[in-house]
């Protein structure tokens, strides 16, 4: 709420907010968006002002799960910089969080 307040301070007409599901949030621990994404939607859906304010989720997502280095034998659709959420996940939580907003 601190964002919120801050924002209210300011003369801006459209406030807005995409968190990161990864990265610092997730402590770079991809399944953990999975958690996160659920948590952001419940605390939109239970206050109205966080429902104004955050438009989006960033999520890091791939076809395969995990990262891998670069080597001879890489397998296609798996990232090489940050480890990601595979389809599978992927897919289970956009349609959550459609049925959810």
């Amino acid at each position: 709420m601190r964002l919120y307040n801050e924002y209210q301070k300011t003369s801006l007409k459209n406030p807005a907010v995409i968190v990161d599901c990864n990265h610092y949030n997730s402590g770079k621990k991809y399944k953990e968006q999975i958690r996160i994404a659920k948590e952001i939607l419940h605390s939109r859906n239970y206050d109205p002002r966080l429902k104004e304010l955050v438009k989006g989720l960033m999520i890091e997502s791939y076809l395969e799960e995990g990262r891998q280095d670069i080597c001879e034998t890489m397998i296609p659709g798996k990232s090489i910089t940050d480890p990601c959420l595979g389809w599978e996940d992927t897919e289970q939580l956009i349609l959550e969080i459609y049925e959810k907003c």
